[in-house]
């Protein structure tokens, strides 16, 4: 892989931040906790659609655009899983998955199939409009100069956060492409792992290398040539992430003159 370029360019900012108002889709087959979360969200001020089963939040998710949806695992008719897939790789809505199944394997499946984040019931209101800013937040980065960043094949415009490989674009989720777009800033240099979560999640993430983890093998699966030898996003052991090669050590002074 040749070196990382960075190339001023003068595109459209991306939207500097969430609206005051978020469209949610809550879509919960337990009557009584779909009740608090929708007054939950609505308390907030924002505009609440509910549906209790999977046929029913498909039919909403074709027929309307949301922001934010909140979706159960385990539902009647469509479940939940079959919601993540066919949502997977859009820019919007994000997905936070709502679940009484707490066990590892279903937050990494979850995130797998293109979650953006994974709330284990019971939680409390504030935690999950914490969640609901955070995932809105990495969806609306702040506006920042357009400059693309390339590496081999792909390219990482950071300014309005689309990412090119062989000159198509490449569909990714909210925080993927947060995720791309903070180690492009630094290419061909190592973030480290708690540095990544804590700007790409948030300060409470800071510990959660799980998250990490399973969005970078996400990435490496739609940027590299051989996601199973990275030269896109490698690992440095026990430090963290690198965008594109290491730049070249300096050469060294010539010999001064006898």
């Amino acid at each position: 892989m040749r070196g990382v370029e960075f190339v001023a360019i003068h595109n459209a900012p991306m939207d500097p931040g969430p609206a005051e108002t978020l469209r949610i889709l809550v879509v919960e087959d337990d009557r009584a906790l779909r009740a608090v979360l929708v007054s939950t969200t609505e308390a907030a001020g924002h505009q609440v659609v509910a549906v209790g089963d999977g046929l029913a939040a498909t039919r909403e998710l074709r027929a309307r655009p949301f922001d934010v949806v909140l979706l159960d695992i385990g539902l009647p008719v469509v479940d939940g899983w079959h919601i993540l897939g066919e949502l997977e790789g859009r820019r919007i809505p994000s997905v936070i998955v709502i679940s009484a199944r707490g066990e590892e394997r279903d937050k990494v499946r979850a995130l797998d199939l293109g979650a953006d984040d994974y709330l284990a019931k019971p939680f409390g209101s504030e935690e999950l409009l914490a969640r609901v800013r955070a995932v809105v937040r990495r969806a609306r980065p702040p506006a920042e100069p357009s400059r693309v960043v390339e590496a081999g094949e792909v390219c990482v415009d950071l300014g309005t956060g689309a990412v090119h490989r062989a000159g198509e674009e490449v569909r990714l989720s909210p925080t993927e492409r947060a995720l791309v777009v903070e180690l492009a800033r630094h290419a061909g240099r190592v973030v480290d792992h708690r540095t990544l979560l804590r700007r790409v999640w948030g300060p409470e993430y800071a510990g959660e290398r799980n998250y990490l983890r399973t969005f970078v093998q996400r990435l490496r699966l739609k940027l590299e040539a051989d996601p199973s030898e990275p030269r896109l996003i490698v690992t440095v052991e026990r430090e963290g992430y690198r965008f594109g090669p290491a730049p070249p050590p300096p050469r060294p002074a010539p010999p001064r003159g006898g």
